[in-house]
């Protein structure tokens, strides 16, 4: 299953330094959050907007091996999965930048 997770370049890099993503709010909030391809332009516009620049990572869930747990959070939106663990870096299939 593909999932995006959005990220700072700053993350991006410390990410490739270690081989994983593993950023403080995995540890305070216990996951990270994600969306589908379809939820991609909500959290982008919802959640972005006024961010100078974010990238976008695209990654195969399954290839992690953490648990998703899907939440109800948006009124007019399926549920978000959450990632109950970090991204290494290996099940990461793209990374870009925000689209304009």
């Amino acid at each position: 299953m593909r999932l995006h997770h959005v990220l700072t370049q700053q993350a991006w890099e410390a990410a490739r330094e270690t081989g994983i993503h593993a950023p403080p709010e995995l540890e305070r909030d216990g996951f990270l959050h994600c969306c589908t391809p379809a939820q991609l332009g909500f959290v982008l516009t919802r959640h972005f907007h006024d961010a100078p620049s974010v990238l976008i990572l695209t990654f195969d869930a399954k290839a992690t091996g953490a648990e998703i747990d899907w939440t109800k959070s948006e009124p007019d939106q399926p549920p978000f999965p959450h990632l109950r663990g970090p991204i290494p870096l290996a099940s990461v299939t793209a990374v870009a930048p925000r689209p304009r």
